[in-house]
């Protein structure tokens, strides 16, 4: 089974997630390797995710458009609760092989 089928309301967290760009960069947080965690119990998503440096000027706006948008593109859920963690450190790895392209220029 693949994960819409199974999961259907993770798989819509996971899409919703997919729309949050970075604001310096205008590349998707999923693409950059910003999520470490996404679970969904009842109605309540839980998101565990990083930022690219522990000083990230944008971290509380980038926290509170992926409760927005997660929210709006799933009406299903109640709530969203976001835990920016710091380990694992975020490095340039964790970027999808597009991500690294659109950087590359």
């Amino acid at each position: 089974m693949n994960e819409i089928t199974e999961n259907p309301k993770r798989a819509g967290v996971l899409a919703a997630l997919k729309l949050v760009l970075d604001p310096e960069l205008g590349i998707s947080i999923i693409d950059l390797g910003l999520i470490y965690r996404v679970e969904v119990i009842g109605q309540q998503a839980m998101i565990e995710m990083t930022m690219t440096s522990p000083g990230c000027p944008l971290s509380v706006s980038i926290v509170d458009e992926v409760r927005l948008m997660v929210l709006k593109e799933n009406i299903n859920l109640s709530g969203v609760q976001v835990e920016v963690v710091w380990d694992p450190p975020w490095s340039p790895e964790l970027m999808s092989d597009e991500a690294k392209k659109i950087l590359q220029g």
